[in-house]
């Protein structure tokens, strides 16, 4: 995967100044490479067989609901505040240039089905975690994360579940 580093481009200063933001939105541009991205999740979500593809807003939305179409699994959305109908369950949480909230729709899936949280991006592990505590409080098992991209230096594992399996792609 560290040849697929050639395709992410680092922005400067974005979304906050000293943020160095990581945009993979050039492999989307390329079918081929986002193929070679996209192989060792197909591989996890084959093996794991998770009931539920939970991804993240909004990168996270691209890889997991084309994995869960592909699985022909389902696909829950975990969005920012006010942007769901309906009743919502909600947390707020602190990544690492501010505050945030996550919300899902009440009934997204069947109490104790088996989910996985894919996003882009794995920082400190505020969001990722935070998506996790949702579909614990929604009733649903949580099995593990999937990451696109990791920042190690930012630890953000340490902030999951360590009972669970989390993956990442590309590591800087």
């Amino acid at each position: 995967m560290e040849n697929l580093k050639k395709y992410i481009n680092e922005i400067n200063d974005f979304p906050k100044e000293g943020i160095v933001f990581k945009d993979i939105n050039p492999i989307y541009k390329k079918p081929k490479i986002w193929n070679e991205l996209m192989l060792p999740l197909q591989k996890l979500i084959s093996t794991t067989n998770p009931d539920y593809i939970a991804g993240i807003e909004s990168r996270g939305f691209i890889s997991a609901s084309a994995l869960a179409f592909k699985y022909e699994v389902g696909f829950i959305p975990i969005r920012k505040p006010n942007k769901l109908p309906g009743k919502v369950i909600g947390l707020n949480y602190k990544l690492e240039y501010g505050e945030d909230r996550l919300e899902i729709q009440q009934n997204s899936f069947e109490k104790d089905s088996k989910i996985i949280v894919i996003d882009d991006l794995l920082a400190t592990g505020g969001t990722a975690a935070c998506a996790g505590k949702l579909i614990r409080e929604a009733g649903g098992n949580l099995i593990g994360y999937a990451f696109l991209v990791e920042l190690t230096e930012l630890k953000g594992r340490k902030n999951l579940d360590t009972n669970l399996f989390v993956e990442s792609l590309i590591q800087y």
